[in-house]
């Protein structure tokens, strides 16, 4: 269905204000960062950016759910190749590697400031449980596949995989002299042998 010339600029409006809240999260950091920074780089007056946003959170909000979303294609992706599970899960944490190099800057200064919201408990649960049902399918996948254990639940596994993937979003954040790529590296291959099937006794490994 075609958009109207409304919808197709209040589309574009939006667009052009989280543009601008990612250009200025880069360059000042997020609590660096006013309201009136980011309408003024957009080009838009205060009253049109509370047609869209109650506060600054709710466009680091936005832009968190663009990230979640990026992530879901991504594993959508991943699920559409002939690969092992072990394979697609490097290559969700190659894809925020990619990312690492192309906006490092801003990605510092988002997911450090998601980090600090995280610890209120209600944001928390929220985007923790967002993050695990993107990553949910990549596992499902790998279990009817056959290369999943399964003397653990999804859920349980979904849980640690997640874990470290964050965990490396963290390190990556806090120790810009870290070797990524080796850390990924490491990273995935622990996984890879820590989701494969156990072999049933009697059975030959």
């Amino acid at each position: 269905m075609l958009q109207s010339r409304r919808e197709r600029n209040k589309s574009n409006t939006l667009a052009r204000l989280l543009d601008a809240a990612r250009q200025l999260f880069a360059e000042k950091g997020v609590t660096g960062t006013t309201i009136d920074d980011i309408t003024d780089r957009a080009d838009v007056g205060r009253a049109t950016f509370f047609n869209y946003f109650q506060s600054k959170d709710a466009v680091l909000q936005a832009l968190w759910i663009e990230q979640v979303s990026n992530f879901s294609v991504t594993v959508d992706e991943q699920l559409a190749l002939r690969l092992s599970t072990g394979k697609r899960i490097e290559n969700l944490f190659r894809a925020f590697e990619a990312g690492t190099a192309k906006w490092p800057d801003y990605l510092k200064a988002v997911t450090g400031e998601l980090e600090r919201e995280w610890n209120t408990q209600a944001t928390g649960r929220y985007r923790l449980e967002r993050f695990h049902a993107a990553l949910a399918p990549l596992i499902e996948a790998g279990i009817v596949q056959g290369d999943m254990r399964t003397d653990y639940a999804a859920d349980f596994l979904i849980q640690m995989i997640g874990s470290a993937y964050l965990s490396v979003v963290r390190y990556w954040r806090l120790y810009p002299d870290d070797d990524l790529p080796a850390r990924i590296t490491e990273t995935t291959r622990f996984l890879s042998e820590v989701i494969r099937p156990v072999a049933k006794a009697g059975t030959p490994t």
